[in-house]
């Protein structure tokens, strides 16, 4: 087996690279990171494109842990978190100001660095949803502090409860996680001096958690965007993300659950989730419905969803935004193996010129 992703220590030097191999001796060596597990690639898989932007999205990823780490181990300790601050703007100017997408990628985690790296990364998926929403800047500040210092409670969590699978968990387990969560915002109200939005934002997503575990989904007329933000980037974190003895979901799953209706999640923030990060970039490949496959040539921004795709059955594209079309042929998921996405991409960008020059068109289903 090769690594699928590169592993870096905490001053963000790169120990171990993609498609290193795990050699005996290297699984030993990564085991002492304690991690839940490492992701690899298949055997005849080539090692995927990997730009500069989205290894240093890992890299920051892997530092800023550890920044996070001291903040709330100096809240935990009744000290004022001095680098709180500094992190938050750092987010803020990273992912908050971005005029295109960026690639959100999950990072490796271990039983002890799995709060951090969730809270992080509801703190970036903030900072990125908020930039596109177009709001204050203090409401985003606001949205990505409470974003960061969440999910406090959750390191006092037996480490028992924390390797469970979540159909595991019985109602007992969830009760005392919940009890921790809310013991984790009044340690923050006592030892913080954060402003009164940031623990409301904190103190509203608390309640919401505990009342979808009391099966109750709250239906709010007015919605509240520093909230409504911080739900569906716990949620598409929590969803992604890498448990114990479950595989994580993709980003459409994970995307599926946040626009479905029953779910009650703002639909303008999910929306600016999905102008924030690339879910179903160009040139990915997807398997439809009826277990064809094919690879995405146009990004849709009204519904990512329903792209232009290049069928690999018939060697026909589609339009999926099309309603006839989109009743025979759906997006089931994107492909873990994405072998061939940039050499059709410059493929579709000769298609494109071609169009442009009237010596192609587009073919629609049936012509």
């Amino acid at each position: 087996m090769r690594l699928a992703k590169p592993i870096f220590n905490r001053q963000g030097v790169m120990l171990y690279d993609r498609d290193s191999r795990l050699t005996p001796q290297g699984i030993n060596s990564i085991r002492n990171f304690g991690l839940i597990g490492v992701y690899t690639l298949e055997p005849a898989e080539p090692v995927p494109p990997m730009s500069d932007e989205d290894r240093e999205f890992e890299r920051f990823q892997t530092m800023a842990v550890f920044t996070l780490q001291e903040i709330m181990q100096d809240i935990r300790d009744g000290a004022q978190p001095a680098r709180l601050e500094s992190l938050t703007n750092d987010i803020i100017r990273r992912f908050g100001r971005m005029k295109g997408k960026f690639t959100f990628t999950q990072n490796l985690r271990s039983a002890e660095d799995n709060t951090y790296k969730h809270s992080l990364n509801v703190g970036i998926l903030a900072a990125a949803i908020y930039g596109k929403l177009m709001t204050n800047a203090e409401a985003q500040r606001n949205t990505v502090l409470a974003g960061l210092l969440h999910d406090i409670g959750a390191l006092d969590i037996p480490e028992a409860i924390n390797r469970k699978k979540s159909s595991e968990l019985t109602d007992e387990d969830k009760d005392l996680i919940l009890r921790c969560k809310e013991e984790g915002y009044r340690l923050l109200r006592e030892n913080c001096d954060l402003d009164s939005e940031v623990m409301k934002n904190i103190s509203f997503l608390l309640r919401d958690l505990k009342e979808q575990h009391n099966g109750n989904v709250r239906d709010v007329k007015q919605p509240d965007f520093q909230l409504e933000t911080l739900k569906v980037a716990y949620y598409f974190d929590m969803l992604t993300a890498m448990k114990y003895g479950e595989d994580p979901q993709s980003d459409i799953a994970a995307y599926k659950y946040l626009h479905h209706p029953r779910n009650r999640m703002n639909q303008q923030v999910v929306r600016a989730l999905t102008q924030a990060i690339h879910i179903v970039p160009v040139g990915c490949t997807v398997e439809f419905t009826d277990r064809n496959k094919g690879i995405v040539l146009t990004e849709n921004g009204d519904d990512i969803l329903r792209p232009f795709v290049l069928s690999f059955h018939d060697n026909k594209i589609y339009n999926l935004s099309d309603g006839k079309v989109y009743e025979s042929m759906q997006i089931k998921d994107v492909l873990k193996t994405m072998d061939n996405r940039y050499i059709m991409k410059e493929q579709y960008e000769q298609y494109q010129q071609a169009l442009m020059n009237g010596e192609a068109r587009v073919i629609h289903l049936g012509q």
